[in-house]
């Protein structure tokens, strides 16, 4: 008898919890929506967005390469003329080296006709100069000497005319060229040097970066009693400085959220969720970061790759703490900065009402905040 008492009473108890769980589905049935969806669809990028801002990428530098092309051609006609010009100086140059030079030889071909001539002359003026030999003695052969006592016969004295020297080259008239002013050769670039304007990456060098927004995730997932749910937006925007391979980790910068773009995927919980947020006086979600704190053998610059914690404060409905959040840095093919994250936050530290219905469904206060930022090098935000 006891026995089919207690399974009576057994049956009972569980006809009454499933018509609670009737009661409560009915009454929720229009504010419950079971959302299935990938993880990776919500954090990753838009396939046609990260192809749309690759074409955007491309255009922007094939733009910059057709104004630098007109500029560089321009440079090459300048250097053109500039060339031809200092070939014909050369050549007037060359010119006047030979007009010079055949003067010169004209001069020095008068000056050895003269030379020449006074060679002729030279056994002439020799001759005149010894003086006449004594005569011979009739029949013997002999030269006839002076009578003792007698004087000598008085010699004459033929001058000797000495050989001029050669007349110097104003004289003969050959033109004496004033020195030329030694000039060090200006240096010129490669004749067929381009230069093309461009933003050069560096993983080892203070740079800013700039998000982009159509590429960006920020979101969290929550738990609740019924299901898990995710709430996300691509309404993000702001920039950041930072040395990838700083053991310092001086980072700065800020990410901006737009907190009514928020969506979970069912509209009643994101009305709920606006509210709880208090959106209308505080709309936007903020993140300033103050450093980097690089995880032991965490950067690999060979690879482009990082790990380590960015320490900053976060604001939201108007209060900020401090908080630090894991993540991973990457370079994509298109040298974008692929900077992911997630960190745990309590709802209650914000004082952001925690969503409750009906004490059947009840949301934890604790979330788990996430980021997938894609950001691009600003031109010229080196050091």
């Amino acid at each position: 008898m006891t026995g089919k008492l207690l399974q009576v009473l057994g049956a009972a108890f569980v006809l009454l919890l499933v018509g609670s769980a009737i009661a409560g589905f009915m009454v929720l049935k229009d504010r419950v929506k079971v959302v299935v969806s990938s993880d990776e669809a919500a954090v990753g990028p838009d396939p046609t967005s990260l192809l749309r801002d690759d074409v955007q990428v491309l255009t922007r530098d094939f733009g910059a390469l057709q104004q630098a092309l007109g500029t560089n051609f321009e440079q090459l006609g300048n250097a053109l003329e500039e060339r031809a010009a200092d070939r014909h100086g050369a050549v007037l140059a060359l010119q006047q080296q030979v007009a010079t030079l055949e003067q010169r030889l004209e001069a020095s071909s008068r000056e050895l006709q003269g030379l020449r001539q006074q060679l002729a002359g030279l056994p002439a003026m020799v001759a005149a100069a010894v003086p006449a030999a004594a005569p011979l003695a009739a029949g013997t052969g002999q030269r006839l000497e002076s009578p003792p006592g007698a004087a000598p016969a008085p010699t004459e004295v033929v001058p000797v005319a000495m050989a001029e020297p050669p007349p110097p080259a104003a004289a003969s008239g050959a033109v004496t060229p004033a020195a030329e002013p030694v000039t060090k050769p200006k240096p010129k670039g490669g004749f067929l040097s381009f230069s093309v304007p461009t933003a050069t990456f560096r993983f080892d060098q203070l740079q800013e970066f700039t998000i982009v927004p159509e590429l960006s995730r920020v979101g969290f997932d929550a738990k609740s009693t019924l299901h898990d749910f995710t709430g996300v937006t691509s309404q993000v925007k702001g920039s950041f400085r930072a040395d990838f391979d700083d053991p310092q980790g001086a980072w700065s910068g800020q990410v901006v959220v737009q907190a009514p773009d928020l969506k979970t995927g069912v509209e009643g919980r994101d009305t709920n969720m606006l509210d709880y947020l208090d959106v209308k006086n505080h709309p936007e979600l903020l993140f300033t970061v103050s450093s980097f704190q690089p995880a032991a053998g965490g950067i690999d610059v060979a690879r482009q790759t990082a790990r380590g914690e960015v320490k900053g404060t976060m604001r939201i409905r108007g209060k900020t703490r401090e908080v630090s959040m894991p993540v991973t840095v990457e370079v994509d093919p298109q040298k974008r900065v692929v900077l992911t994250g997630q960190m745990p936050l309590l709802l209650s530290d914000y004082e952001v009402p925690v969503p409750s219905q009906l004490g059947l469904i009840n949301m934890q206060d604790e979330v788990k905040v996430w980021i997938a930022l894609r950001a691009r090098l600003v031109a010229g935000g080196g050091k």
